[in-house]
């Protein structure tokens, strides 16, 4: 008894399951994080390193360059960069997908205790772990100072917010982490007087080694009698007391620090500033449990702004209110796809309708789609995915194509039941004729799917989804069609008049058996659409881009700012005056309104962010911006493209870096200068960044050491080093712990507008008595570098190339290097080399991988239909119909390209596998009817006539119902449907083109003799037995 049977008979278990599967569904629904792409694990790990007042060359010598060395040897990495700043510097390392990133993390830890000790005042090196499936970002607030309030200092409300602010957060469901990165940490300032110091003979060395031995120490502990006492020695100072320590003595008077020095407590001088539509702001970030809800968590992060600017801020003059509200974005990609999704059905529904004149029937089949997409929803909740654009456009996809076993089953019993059988009959036969083309169509379409399920990387993960739904939803409409639909036929089909549509089917057979009436005819027709389509496939593919072009409805501006700029200089020239540019938009008092903008200035991270109010005006906003707004800034330039709805950088994944390496930065830096107007002539629109600034121009101050004059004052090296500092940006002297905050301890000397000044400031030496700086060192004008960049182990200077939206990565890398790359080795010293990367290398990678994932999905379908069909030759003839589905999705993109930009991305590529899988189901439904008329008794011809009037309409109901289905995915436009446009696009075309010819190749292939090996020919002939009986 086969499925069909026992489904009949056991009719109330099936209504069960069907109940049973409808529940899962439902509660897998409801259970499903939303997000708006699927969850991108790529391994990183980060080593974060501060030391106070330290250059980019000296940072990266002494910290960051001995760490890449022993971190260079972790197991796993595939890449390590590394930027040295002012004070800063930061190593990555990137892994191989599917690393264990907690296991990496501990070897990186390990690893950095091999590398040589680093100095006194640098902290604690901070590994930081990201992708690899922790916890992403959800949200970015900003809190800032109202109009009217006096205070526009945030550093006085750090207390307000640790309170009130971050325990409100930290409470929403789902939230792991609230980081409070505007926070200003304290610090214990001992301001000294040099003048008066040097008077006293106090000196600045005496003054550090004195503060930093004020600490408490354990004694031990000392039984006294019956008692154990702990013995400790308090010798920390409370910040109060501190002017009571003595730091010197003069004719036996103590000299304590309150004659030399004032103690106070100072929020940490911030490296930077943001500003929130102009005003001062405070940075928090908010980060999700992995598998929480996005959309979810941004509706209570609202409800709690509200909560906290009602009860909390209004009253101390402050707002707060989300940087970017991303669920915004979310809602309207995934209602798109939604609303797609049930357009596309509509659709296919009609065009069902109309091709089965049958309401009763077109309801049974339409009653599949739903319990279909419901399996795939368990399926995705299972294997903890999440509600994305991918995945419901993947769902959106499937729609056509659950239908088809239906369209096949249900038309088999209507044929059956048109033939004069009983309904029990029908159903029960029609069935079973078909339920071996549906396994084997099932089989192939699954089995397509098999290499994207397996894929690693970032193209793997990404598509995963699209692919596991697609799976699941065509496998069950396959036990759908055999078990559930029977019942319902059962009980619900009733007699159907003749099809009207008839005329149709006889008239396309009839057309089809006399374009190949003799095998001369089929030959001409084989050579000719087998040719026309490999001429199409190796002509007119377009040029690759890594990732869909998704633009979103803000934009975004990096800035190179002038080197050695202040804080105070950046904000008020260059941010006072975009925001007064700004101020109209943002006032609505000029056409296109802003509804919020974010500009942020931190060392080399210079940025601006517009959300403009109107999305259909992002264009003419991007225009003024950079014509209007960012133009005629002292020393600036400015970068501004429009933001990407993917997550891979500020551009989508559509930057390539040029990266140009050697050891001498300024030889570096004079090949960039030559290279930007030649990528810039090879690339007309490209935008080219480079990293870091060009510009080796950061003013310094180099004091160089008068070793006689030092050594004769008493004094070394590391002692004129340490008083240097501590004229500057201050020397670290230790840490203050009062039981709640730990605060560093820092010794300053007074405040000098000139190196002249400097070089007059006097201090008190051992032997020489008054010297001043510029007595023991030379102090040299000079300039050098904002920042240093690593990759791998070398210096390098990168050029960010971005093409513009017209033109694909492809071509872009193309002319790199066959035009730019030329013309630099040319002009490069010896020692310097070039090299691509970021999109380059993914984009080569990753359809490299694709490529091979084509191949061995072609085997796989060859080896299965094989299998199948017991037969090689039979496979073979299937497989023909790929190279027709593929020129089909060729020529669609050609076509869509007549009215906007649609490369070859990956997804694009998607579309082509999984044609593979779709198109061979028409084939298989012939060939498998052919088979079965010549078992029967028929001719060659008879059969294939009666293949081709059976078979064509469900192949071509399947056919327009899966079109017509995905047609809403191509053609309607928002935000989100270029992530699936070329899919969609690739898929009908396809199809398309493949229902027009397939009815005529596979015929064609069907009438020809099979070959035979001429001696065993003439032996049959020999013995009697002609070979064409």
């Amino acid at each position: 008894m086969n499925l069909t049977d026992l489904s009949t008979r056991q009719w109330p278990s099936v209504a069960a399951a069907v109940a049973l599967v409808a529940l899962l569904g439902l509660t897998s629904i409801a259970a499903l994080p939303i997000q708006l792409l699927p969850t991108i694990e790529e391994p990183q790990i980060s080593v974060a390193n501060f030391w106070r007042a330290a250059a980019p060359e000296e940072m990266e010598a002494n910290i960051v360059e001995p760490q890449e060395n022993v971190l260079r040897n972790t197991p796993g990495v595939t890449n390590i960069n590394s930027f040295s700043g002012r004070g800063s510097g930061l190593v990555n390392l990137s892994f191989a997908v599917g690393t264990d990133i907690q296991t990496a993390k501990l070897d990186v830890i390990n690893n950095l205790t091999q590398a040589p000790p680093r100095p006194g005042d640098a902290l604690e090196p901070q590994v930081n772990v990201g992708g690899g499936g922790q916890t992403p970002g959800a949200a970015s607030l900003l809190i800032r100072v109202l109009p009217g309030n006096p205070n526009t200092d945030l550093a006085s409300y750090q207390k307000l917010i640790e309170d009130q602010v971050q325990p409100r957060l930290a409470r929403i469901p789902g939230i792991s982490q609230v980081n409070l990165r505007g926070e200003q940490p304290r610090e214990l300032h001992i301001t000294f007087d040099s003048y008066r110091a040097a008077a006293l003979g106090v000196q600045i060395n005496d003054i550090i080694a004195t503060v930093s031995r004020a600490t408490d120490s354990s004694g031990g502990f000392a039984d006294v009698g019956r008692r154990q006492y702990t013995v400790r020695f308090v010798g920390q100072f409370e910040p109060g007391q501190l002017n009571e320590l003595i730091v010197g003595w003069s004719n036996e008077r103590p000299i304590y620090l309150s004659e030399v020095a004032d103690v106070e407590i100072v929020p940490r001088k911030q490296d930077g500033f943001t500003l929130r539509n102009g005003y001062p702001a405070y940075y928090i970030t908010v980060d999700r449990d992995y598998d929480a809800n996005t959309v979810a968590i941004l509706d209570e992060v609202n409800k709690a702004i509200v909560d906290i600017n009602e009860n909390v801020l209004h009253a101390e003059g402050l707002e707060m209110d989300l940087s970017f509200d991303a669920s915004v974005h979310i809602r309207r990609a995934i209602a798109l796809v939604k609303n797609n999704l049930g357009l596309g059905l509509l659709l296919a529904i009609g065009v069902l309708y109309f091709l089965m004149r049958s309401r009763r029937a077109t309801f049974l089949v339409t009653a599949t789609v739903p319990l279909s997409v419901l399996v795939a929803f368990v399926a995705l909740r299972m294997f903890d995915k999440s509600l994305n654009v991918i995945s419901l456009a993947g769902l959106a996809f499937s729609v056509g194509l659950v239908m088809d076993a239906a369209i096949v089953t249900l038309e088999n019993i209507v044929r059956c039941r048109r033939n004069g059988m009983s309904q029990q009959d029908a159903v029960t036969t029609g069935t079973k004729q078909i339920t071996g083309a549906l396994f084997a169509s099932t089989v192939t379409s699954v089995a397509i799917f098999l290499p994207v399920l397996f894929m690693e990387g970032m193209e793997g993960q990404l598509f995963q989804d699209l692919a596991l739904t697609i799976a699941v939803a065509v496998s069950a409409s396959f036990f759908i069609a055999i078990t559930v639909l029977p019942v319902a036929a059962k009980f619900f089909l009733r007699q159907e008049q003749d099809d009207k549509l008839d005329h149709w089917w006889d008239g396309i057979t009839a057309f089809v058996m006399r374009l190949t009436a003799t095998p001369a005819l089929c030959r001409t027709w084989i050579v000719a659409i087998l040719g026309a389509s490999l001429l199409v496939i190796f002509t007119l593919v377009p040029k690759a881009n890594l990732l869909p072009q998704a633009p979103s409805d803000s934009l975004n501006a990096f800035f190179a700012m002038p080197p050695g700029g202040t804080i105070e200089m950046v904000e008020k020239e260059i941010a006072g005056t975009i925001v007064e540019r700004l101020r109209p938009y943002m006032d609505h008092e000029q056409q296109p309104y802003i509804r919020g903008y974010n500009l942020s200035s931190f060392g080399t991270f210079n940025a601006l962010f517009i959300y403009p109010q109107d999305p259909e005006r992002i264009e003419e906003m991007i225009g003024i911006v950079r014509d209007q707004v960012l133009v005629d800034l002292p020393d600036t330039q400015a970068f501004v493209q429009r933001s990407s709805l993917l997550n891979f950088g500020f551009d989508g994944g559509r930057s390539i870096n040029v990266d140009l390496q050697g050891p001498n930065i300024n030889a570096l830096s004079e090949v960039a200068m030559l290279a930007m107007p030649m990528i810039n002539e090879a690339i007309p629109g490209a935008q080219v960044r480079p990293i870091p600034n060009l510009q080796i121009a950061e003013p310094e101050l180099q004091l160089v050491p008068n070793d006689r004059r030092i050594t004769a004052a008493g004094l070394d090296r590391a002692a004129v080093a340490n008083i240097v500092r501590a004229l500057t940006s201050g020397s670290f002297v230790g840490e203050y712990f009062d039981g709640h905050d730990r605060m560093d301890m820092i010794l300053k000397g007074p405040s000098w507008r000139s190196p002249e000044e400097l070089a007059a400031i006097p201090i008190a030496t051992p032997l020489a008595g008054i010297q001043t700086i510029g007595e023991l060192t030379d102090i040299e004008r000079t300039v050098g570098p904002t920042q240093l960049l690593r990759v791998n182990g070398q210096r390098t200077l990168t050029l960010s190339v971005t093409p513009p939206p017209e033109l694909t990565v492809q071509e872009a890398l193309d002319a790199l290097r066959d035009v730019v790359g030329p013309q630099l080795r040319e002009t490069m010293p010896a020692e310097m080399s070039l090299a691509y990367r970021g999109t380059a290398d993914r984009l080569e990678g990753a359809f490299r991988t694709m490529t091979i994932n084509l191949l061995i999905a072609a085997v796989v379908l060859f080896l299965i239909l094989a299998a199948m069909f017991r037969s090689l030759r039979d496979g073979l003839l299937v497989m023909f119909s790929m190279p027709l589905a593929i020129a089909g999705g060729v020529l669609a993109l050609r076509a869509l390209n007549l009215f906007t930009t649609q490369a070859m991305d990956l997804l694009t590529t998607i579309g082509f596998l999984i044609l593979l899988g779709l198109v061979v189901n028409n084939a298989i439904l012939l060939v498998m009817q052919a088979r079965t008329g010549q078992r029967d008794g028929l001719d060659r011809a008879a059969a294939v006539a009666q293949a081709v009037r059976v078979r064509a309409r469900p192949i071509y109901m399947s056919t327009l119902t899966s079109i017509f289905g995905m047609l809403p995915l191509m053609l309607v436009p928002g935000v989100g449907s270029q992530i699936y446009r070329g899919l969609a696009t690739v898929i009908i075309g396809g199809m398309f083109v493949s229902a027009l010819f397939t009815l005529i190749l596979m015929p064609s292939v069907l009438r020809l003799p099979p070959l035979t090996n001429p001696l065993r020919r003439r032996a049959v002939t020999t013995g009697g037995v002609t070979a064409d009986a």
